[in-house]
């Protein structure tokens, strides 16, 4: 199986490499391409069983979006024909129409307006399937006109502050606002998740992420219970 992590060197923040990392903890016989600002992406040439890109400085957002664009029709027939996309923090916006005035690659129709005197940080909870969704959010910016929605908000901000979905999902790219990283504080979706990668194997601590879930999601509705009693 083949990972390709998008611009590791700046698009790491909140440690969310850790995707990653958990996976590579997981799985068996994994071959992980780093692929730099330099280089041309691994998908261009070879199959690549999930492309990761996180969250980043937004100043480095429209360098991504120059070295993605002469690829966005592979980009585009990539997600059509079901590989799969884990893309997390404001990554998400590079696909999109817009942020503010710059022009994204254009993939999905939403857009993106950032506002630097507003900076939103908050716990999440939500519902994906069955599941229940836990992370963080820490963002200057929020998209709007998303057709495809990930997760159901139970408590929390979705893609702003008036939606009442966060995320985008189209066929196997899944695209979250939500930091932490992603996949171990949710091991019911990694689960999911690697049923989709055809991996057979148990999560990587799969007692202790379980556990620390649990209180993560219990706290969580404690809060959320506090929050309407007052």
């Amino acid at each position: 199986m083949k990972i390709e992590v998008l611009y590791n060197e700046v698009a790491n923040l909140y440690g969310d490499i850790y995707n990653i990392k958990y996976l590579e903890q997981t799985i068996p016989n994994l071959k992980i391409y780093y692929t730099s600002l330099n280089e041309k992406p691994k998908f261009i040439t070879e199959k690549i069983d999930l492309i990761y890109m996180g969250p980043m400085m937004e100043r480095f957002q429209e360098i991504i979006i120059k070295k993605l664009k002469p690829y966005k029709e592979q980009i585009k027939k990539l997600i059509e024909n079901d590989t799969i996309f884990l893309i997390t923090g404001n990554a998400l916006e590079i696909f999109g129409l817009k942020i503010d005035k710059i022009e994204a690659l254009g993939i999905f129709n939403y857009f993106t307006k950032r506002d630097f005197t507003y900076h939103h940080n908050s716990c999440f909870i939500g519902k994906f399937k069955n599941m229940d969704i836990v992370g963080f959010k820490s963002q200057f910016s929020y998209t709007y006109n998303n057709p495809y929605p990930f997760i159901k908000v139970i408590n929390g901000y979705g893609l702003n502050n008036n939606e009442e979905n966060e995320g985008i999902k189209y066929h196997n790219f899944f695209g979250t606002y939500l930091i932490g990283p992603f996949l171990i504080f949710n091991p019911p979706f990694t689960e999911y998740f690697l049923k989709l990668l055809n991996q057979k194997n148990e999560i990587a601590y799969k007692k202790d992420v379980y556990k620390a879930y649990k209180i993560r999601k219990d706290e969580y509705l404690k809060y959320i219970e506090k929050f309407k009693n007052h």
